[in-house]
């Protein structure tokens, strides 16, 4: 590709953009032909709960958000009282930020089906994918905590019917918007994982009791559980440590327990000495963990995938890890140490954890350059809606990372570079009315209209598209306490400057560490105003930014493919097994 000349690359380019358009066409047709269909058997009975729910999917496919709910609601008042559409609809107002109507839903599915105890999760411990402003965090983090309280004093483990309604509650829920509040999370998680760890334990006593350290026999056998071994941001991340692994010293075993598969999960697979994809039964999954007589497993996303979480509060293996595939502590107790980065955690780090932590050398992964397709660019900025004359700012995050403390500095850049655009990756118009909405707030207080500044582009965007629109911005702009990671090792493969704000704890410092590294520190700010210093001067100042962009350029051998915390993780694992071993002597 590198050598190939411009006008073939734009050849390239047209045919990919010819057919991508013609297989969405293709697909639109026929989910318009479908819905149609779906909506022929509604009209000759409306009590069929299979037909609603079949034209929720098809108003979801084709971005009609309203009608999707609105058709779920029907369902719930026409059909005979269904769980499963009360489910489906509290899950879609909660993925458009309707949280009150979402909330209310869940105590009306409490009382209606009290034996469901989901539904009582659902009531209080659901928060939103986007607060409307600061003192909201507060009041939803009070709700969490009080709720949290009440449930883990009415769940009843005493029959069998009753400890396995926990469990079932537990394969549905998980806790992961509690960490997108820029909080410390320590005792929360720590609340939720003495509950769930309860649930397990009474559902399989014979699963939690400490495990034997196995005799010294050779390779030390390593563990690593995903639910994302896939085109996931986990796999982008931690695949590396399965990848260069010492076969001569470690053998690995590769657990995906998630649905998808697909050319990350080859490598997964090609990277482990036994690879499996666990889609069975909870317990024989437990039991083929078991029989593998593991010395060290490592969970690399607790807190993503409900049955992740399940499996980890139980003793599957003699010492049981975590790592920041979901960057939170995970308040288990049956989950000894976490695996972090000695770049990203702050001096005071282990107070966040209830785990163990060791910090590995660096960014504390081993992360592979993107390839970039550059030949399959043919989005203009017309087509993302942006102007060609603006500085662009790229803040593409996912929604749950943007706090409303940073709306500030969207408007104080805009101050500062008149001809400024923000562009943010936004998953349905809900959110987007609610996210635009708080930003024309933050405009408005500094004396400013937003119009034609604000570019909100649909998700999901596929891999070229998303690449595309890095490659046509001028700067990228971390969020504040949660930052990027894939995406920052993504915009530097695309040239792209950026500034960051470290916040207090790992999951807001990649882009710190990530910086740190390269030895491209000047856009690390110091402050909020030091961050809009610095943004300020990179819309300003292209030189300046193409200079930062070769150094960066420079740097990808220090960045790309390190190595060093693979062998500081192996080195980790040897040091836990000996300890272990000498606490039997």
């Amino acid at each position: 590709m590198r050598n190939m000349h411009s006008a073939e690359c734009r050849d390239i380019a047209t045919v990919f953009k010819q057919r991508l358009e013609e297989r969405k066409a293709k697909v639109a047709q026929a989910n318009l032909e479908s819905l149609r269909t779906a909506l022929g058997v509604l009209d000759q009975n409306d009590q069929v709960e299979s037909a609603y729910f079949e034209v929720s999917r098809l108003y979801c496919s084709l971005g009609r958000s309203g009608e999707e709910i609105a058709a779920l609601e029907k369902g719930i008042a026409l059909c005979p009282p269904s769980a499963r559409l009360y489910r489906s609809a509290i899950h879609t107002l909660h993925e458009l930020n309707r949280m009150g109507e979402a909330i209310g839903l869940a105590r009306e599915a409490a009382t209606k089906f009290p034996d469901q105890l989901y539904f009582k999760f659902l009531e209080h411990l659901s928060l939103p994918i986007l607060y409307s402003d600061s003192a909201e965090i507060g009041r939803y983090r009070q709700r969490f905590s009080d709720g949290l309280d009440q449930i883990a004093r009415s769940v009843k483990l005493e029959t069998p019917a009753g400890r396995r309604e926990a469990f079932d509650a537990l394969g549905r829920h998980v806790n992961f918007l509690l960490a997108y509040q820029g909080q410390d999370d320590c005792e929360l998680q720590r609340s939720y994982g003495q509950l769930v760890h309860q649930i397990m334990a009474a559902n399989y006593p014979q699963w939690v009791a400490p495990l034997p350290m196995p005799p010294d026999e050779g390779k030390l056998r390593i563990g690593f559980l995903s639910a994302f071994f896939q085109a996931h941001s986990v796999s982008k991340s931690h695949l590396g440590w399965l990848r260069e692994h010492d076969n001569r010293r470690f053998q690995v075993f590769a657990y995906h327990i998630g649905s998808k598969t697909d050319a990350f999960t080859d490598e997964a697979r090609h990277s482990s000495d036994v690879f499996l994809h666990l889609t069975d039964k909870f317990e024989d999954v437990c039991r083929v963990i078991r029989a593998d007589d593991l010395h060290i497993l490592v969970y690399l996303d607790i807190g993503m995938f409900p049955p992740a979480t399940q499996l980890a509060a139980l003793r599957l293996a003699p010492v049981q890890a975590a790592t920041w595939g979901h960057p939170i502590t995970s308040g288990l107790p049956t989950v000894d140490y976490f695996f972090s980065s000695e770049l990203m955690e702050p001096p005071e780090a282990q107070n966040y954890y209830t785990e163990t932590l060791v910090n590995l050398p660096g960014v504390g992964i081993c992360y592979r350059k993107p390839v970039i397709p550059r030949p399959l660019f043919y989005r203009t900025r017309a087509d993302f809606g942006i102007r060609e004359d603006a500085v662009v700012y790229l803040s593409c995050q996912s929604t749950f990372k943007h706090l409303p403390e940073q709306d500030h500095a969207f408007a104080e850049l805009a101050k500062r570079v008149p001809n400024a655009q923000f562009v943010f990756i936004i998953a349905n118009d809900y959110l987007e009315a609610d996210f635009r909405r708080r930003l024309e707030r933050a405009f408005a207080l500094a004396g400013l209209t937003s119009d034609g500044r604000l570019i909100f582009v649909p998700f999901p965007l596929d891999w070229p598209a998303y690449l595309n629109l890095n490659s046509v911005s001028d700067v990228y702009l971390d969020t504040f306490e949660w930052s990027g990671c894939t995406t920052t090792f993504e915009a530097i493969a695309c040239r792209l400057p950026m500034v960051t704000l470290p916040g207090r704890f790992l999951r807001g410092r990649h882009t710190f560490a990530i910086l740190k590294q390269m030895e491209v520190t000047e856009t690390i700010a110091r402050d909020r105003a030091h961050y809009v210093e610095i943004a300020a001067r990179l819309g300003r100042d292209p030189e300046w930014r193409k200079s930062l962009v070769q150094r960066m350029i420079a740097a990808y051998p220090r960045l790309y493919e390190d190595q060093r915390s693979v062998r500081a993780l192996e080195a980790a694992f040897e040091a836990i097994v000996r300890e272990r071993r000498s606490r039997r002597m």
